[in-house]
């Protein structure tokens, strides 16, 4: 197979996510995500192009795979080359984690000893707005 053709298949080559939305393979997108997890950038590049490499060897029937397909694939090479560490931390990457990690900072701000201070302010100036009027009455 020759350069110009590995590149035309793998660019019709199409990525269904895990929130469900599908988009286009880009290499330079997981080169950055490889690297995100720790991986030097020489190595996360290696790994990206031997990606490809097989992609365009064995092309998705389709031209379609599944992002976890992808994550499998790099999990086990960042093994094969001896980063075990980094490998966990791709694999166990979720942004469903993170959100949920949000939600409970979200949930759990009101507990804190610290006063809210949320719209105080504005709380502060209704409460002189009114105690002005009160002590304004009952002046005249």
């Amino acid at each position: 197979m020759t350069e110009n053709s590995k590149d035309q298949s793998l660019s019709e080559l199409t990525v269904e996510k895990r929130s469900g939305n599908i988009e286009k393979f880009d290499e330079e997108k997981l080169v950055r995500g490889i690297s995100r997890a720790g991986t030097p950038f020489l190595i996360a590049k290696d790994i990206s192009k031997s990606l490809v490499h097989k992609l365009a060897e064995n092309p998705p029937i389709d031209n379609f795979i599944y992002s976890s397909k992808i994550r499998e694939y790099v999990t086990q090479e960042l093994k094969k080359r001896n980063q075990n560490t980094i490998a966990e931390s791709y694999a166990g990457y979720s942004k469903n984690n993170v959100t949920s990690i949000k939600e409970q900072l979200k949930n759990n701000k009101y507990d804190s000893k610290v006063s809210q201070t949320k719209n105080t302010q504005s709380k502060q100036f209704e409460k002189d707005r009114k105690r002005f009027a009160k002590d304004k009455d009952n002046a005249l």
